[in-house]
């Protein structure tokens, strides 16, 4: 989350897109969060619902949906008002913001995980990746008409700008289902030893992404090699390591990679009993996670976009310290009040509770 608030906060340095220099860099070490942000949500779902009995797995998978209904329809709406009604720039309101495209997969998630293995679960996300890809790059609907709006939101932004900005579904989804894989694997791994190795290999296999991407973009340098992408723009998109909207493999790798290491690391921290005051204010954010991307959205969006911060990097540090303890603070308060039992629309209700966790 704290990665979701530098992305944010960088993005209110300037009056416009930045173009180079300090607040360019920390949007691009931003672009760490949609990866492991979508990854957690994915590796999230597989543990809860690989930690409740047999006799609760149903009224689990009615709370997710129920958790996933809410954010389409309720956090949606919030999220226009705070980050296009009540900014101080111009936004549009054809979102679908990265919530939008969670949810989603939350839905596809609910209905794959009791169905697929480990293995044919990656299929799919590899299946649903290309096909988002392709179509991607082969269709190119004109107007703002339903067949343009459906595909951006499907597979990323097209030559008519239907939507003002989105998260492709499609694409996202094999992260997103990539994510029930490692929380499927989380939940087999139930001692600490076995936990131990889960989170090694994790650290391996995404330092391993990082080589390969930063090997791909190298071997750019060739002249010829670079010559022949810079003049296919399709190839040229594909092999971006900016490019997320769609996510393209570099950028996933890289970036992706990188987040893969942060969840490696927080989790043998955590074996290890290390940092337990640092781990305990993370963890505020981590149980109120939904609430916290609301409330950051309004702190960023409309309260830091105000202030005087271009041209003045020493108020920089200052500024990003002061929103994130407002907003931890926050998030406390939200903790105490027990505010995520609020965060429903009630379907959850209308099955029997009795989904109780099962201990490692």
């Amino acid at each position: 989350m704290l990665l979701v608030f530098l992305a944010h906060f960088s993005q209110e340095l300037t009056i416009g897109p930045a173009g180079s220099g300090v607040p360019l860099l920390l949007q691009q070490i931003g672009m760490v969060a949609s990866p492991t942000f979508v990854l957690v949500s994915g590796l999230t779902l597989a543990f809860v619902l690989g930690r409740v009995r047999p006799d609760g797995v149903f009224p689990a998978q009615m709370r997710v949906l129920d958790r996933a209904i809410f954010i389409l329809l309720v956090v949606h709406i919030a999220l226009v008002i705070s980050d296009v009604l009540l900014a101080p720039y111009q936004r549009g309101l054809r979102q679908f913001f990265i919530t939008d495209m969670v949810a989603l997969n939350l839905m596809v998630g609910l209905v794959l995980l009791p169905k697929t293995g480990r293995t044919g679960r990656l299929a799919v996300a590899g299946i649903l990746y290309g096909a988002g890809w392709t179509t991607h790059l082969v269709l190119h609907p004109s107007g703002i008409g339903l067949a343009a709006v459906a595909e951006e939101i499907l597979t990323g932004p097209t030559a008519s700008h239907a939507l003002d900005y989105g998260f492709p579904v499609l694409e996202w989804a094999g992260v997103f289902l990539m994510g029930t894989v490692l929380g499927e694997a989380m939940v087999a791994a139930r001692t600490p030893k076995t936990r131990r190795v889960w989170a090694m290999r994790l650290l391996r296999g995404g330092a391993a992404a990082v080589i390969v991407a930063v090997s791909s973009k190298a071997v750019l340098f060739v002249p010829a090699i670079h010559a022949a992408v810079a003049a296919r723009p399709a190839v040229r998109e594909f092999l971006s390591l900016f490019g997320k909207a769609p996510p393209s493999p570099v950028y996933l790798m890289f970036f992706g990679g990188i987040g893969t290491c942060l969840i490696a690391g927080a989790s043998l921290l955590s074996l290890h009993e290390m940092a337990p005051r640092l781990r305990a204010w993370v963890a505020v954010f981590g149980r109120n996670s939904l609430f916290v991307f609301m409330l950051q959205s309004a702190v960023f969006r409309d309260l830091v976009a105000r202030l005087p911060l271009e041209g003045h990097p020493w108020l920089w540090p200052f500024g990003f310290i002061a929103a994130t303890l407002f907003i931890w603070s926050g998030a406390l308060l939200w903790d105490r009040l027990g505010g995520n039992r609020w965060l429903t629309l009630g379907v959850g209700q209308l099955v029997a509770p009795g989904a109780v966790p099962v201990r490692p």
